[in-house]
């Protein structure tokens, strides 16, 4: 009972941290190379992560059967990363939200059915449904013409993200969460070295320039919210965990207010109070029938 509370936590501290996504890529944009950035930002990670596992001896070993799991998270997540990226530095950051998280939610369904044979109750079917509803009231999809290749990019963000956040189930009960982010930045980072070579970027040496002091704050919201992730959907279903992922949105709005100056519409307060409730329907059910049981 309290690890499920303190999941629900970890993830609605998660969704705060990643709000602030849109403004850091707002800030880089593309005066960095994308993939040698994301390349030197997951060597950091891992090795942040890691060599203070193998010094201290506390690196498991992997089992060959985990491999997959974990190659395809970090694939996941790299897809995730750059999905997202485009479409939030392209697109405006509301549509690209709803289009995110719109496939990331429905997709964490399908994963949780798939692979974990969660099945969707009438309840819960009722939950996505209100979040997705709120979603729609705070961004509504507008004229996207000429746009069509920064959307598929933002649904295949959300995807990734998906891959990402539930896969992690599948392993997180045989390692700590300091060695899987950690060695999801070594895998991702093989990702972005190929994307990297495949898209003949001009590699330069990090300096104490804006841009890459704020791609040092990327890295250090990656570490603390990969922690975070991995406990959440540790203990709690994939079904769950992606309706409170829904809250970024609604931080994000907040975000986006502070420092874009963009203004709350009626329909987004709205929209932003039905995902809020969406998102904490299941923890309040769970507390209800615990107190039944007592």
């Amino acid at each position: 009972m309290q690890k499920s509370f303190l999941a629900v936590g970890s993830l609605v501290l998660a969704t705060f941290l990643y709000s602030f996504f849109g403004v850091l890529t707002r800030l880089i944009g593309f005066e960095l190379p994308l993939f040698f950035t994301s390349l030197t930002r997951d060597i950091f990670g891992a090795a942040v992560l890691l060599l203070p596992l193998f010094l201290f001896k506390h690196f498991k070993k992997i089992k060959k059967s985990d491999y997959l799991w974990l190659i395809l998270r970090s694939v996941g997540g790299s897809l995730g990363f750059i999905g997202s990226y485009y479409a939030l530095y392209y697109l405006p950051i509301g549509t690209a939200y709803f289009i995110f998280y719109g496939g990331s939610t429905v997709a964490g369904f399908i994963l949780g059915a798939i692979f974990f044979k969660e099945k969707v109750s009438l309840f819960e079917g009722s939950c996505l449904f209100l979040a997705l509803l709120g979603l729609y009231f705070i961004y509504s999809i507008g004229n996207l013409s000429g746009s069509i290749f920064y959307v598929i990019l933002a649904l295949l963000g959300g995807f990734g993200g998906a891959i990402w956040n539930v896969f992690s189930k599948k392993i997180s009960d045989r390692y700590e969460a300091v060695q899987l982010n950690g060695l999801d930045f070594f895998f991702s980072g093989i990702v972005v070295l190929f994307l990297s070579l495949f898209a003949r970027e001009t590699w330069q040496m990090p300096n104490f320039s804006m841009p890459w002091l704020v791609s040092l704050l990327f890295i250090l919201m990656f570490i603390v919210t990969g922690q975070l992730m991995i406990y959440g959907f540790k203990y709690l279903d994939a079904q769950k965990g992606s309706l409170i992922m829904l809250l970024e949105v609604v931080f994000g709005a907040i975000v986006g207010a502070i420092f874009f100056k963009e203004i709350l519409s009626t329909g987004g307060i709205i929209g932003g109070l039905m995902i809020l409730v969406a998102a904490a329907l299941p923890s309040l059910r769970l507390i209800l029938i615990n107190q039944a049981k007592k």
